[in-house]
């Protein structure tokens, strides 16, 4: 029998979407544009601005970043504005000698994170981050569903291949969706923006503040769901994540713990 789930007193709907792009993590003003270089200085930039992550060494430790923008001149090379997956502060004047790309960095063993769920370390890690959060709640930590996650893959694979961004349609599962642009996401990175909601949501009301969104959080900690399984798919500079928990949560009138 199909489970009746209903959403939290004043989302928009049972378990919100979430939208990431580069333009709505970046100040504007902050972020200047790729300089204009001549057709022979486009070579010499070691780094592309493909929304591919790499490391750079600040405060002496690499930290994951996104590459923002760089310019050139015959004194000081290329040097770039990069982005801290961190905090989202920037930093302008990078040299070269203080990034190193994804590649090197997995290969020097510096950069722990995945990028995708094709693996078992991406699964892992996907799995970990969720049950990171449920740890945070004293809930019981949620095991991965091979069924599930296949069930969220296609889906995912679906609304990219048609280029939509929306919600199963009678869905049996509880589902939390994200969409990015420019960049590449990592397991851990999706879950902590939806655990982040944890910051408009009234626990005592059991309420999202007013316009904001809080429903992925709330699944995420749910105490009744058990498994969850997640799927993503990436091309032509966007991704899309799924994941669908069973049982799922978000009912009326009830709290996630």
């Amino acid at each position: 029998m199909m489970a009746k789930q209903f959403q939290l007193p004043i989302l928009a709907a049972a378990i919100g979407v979430l939208t990431i792009s580069a333009n709505v993590w970046l100040n504007a003003s902050a972020v200047p544009s790729q300089s204009q270089t001549r057709p022979n200085q486009v070579a010499q930039v070691p780094f592309k601005l493909d929304g591919t992550p790499v490391y750079v060494q600040r405060d002496g430790s690499w930290q994951e970043a996104q590459l923002r923008g760089y310019r050139s001149s015959n004194t000081t090379g290329t040097i770039y504005t990069v982005q801290y997956t961190r905090d989202n502060s920037t930093e302008q004047g990078v040299p070269s000698s203080r990034i190193l790309s994804l590649q090197e960095a997995q290969r020097r063993g510096i950069a722990k994170a995945v990028y995708d769920l094709s693996n078992q370390a991406g699964v892992q890690q996907m799995l970990d981050a969720h049950n990171s959060w449920r740890k945070r709640y004293n809930v019981p930590a949620l095991t991965w569903s091979p069924q599930l996650a296949t069930y969220a893959q296609e889906w995912a694979a679906k609304l990219l291949r048609e280029n939509r961004f929306e919600h199963r349609k009678n869905l049996s599962y509880g589902e939390n969706l994200a969409w990015a642009g420019g960049q590449q996401m990592s397991p851990e990175r999706v879950v902590a923006m939806w655990g982040d909601e944890v910051k408009d949501y009234n626990y005592a009301s059991n309420t999202c503040k007013a316009g904001k969104m809080c429903g992925h959080y709330t699944q995420i900690v749910w105490r009744n769901t058990k498994q969850v399984g997640c799927g993503m798919a990436r091309g032509n500079g966007k991704e899309v994540w799924v994941c669908n928990y069973n049982p799922p949560g978000n009912y009326v009138g009830q709290k996630p713990y």
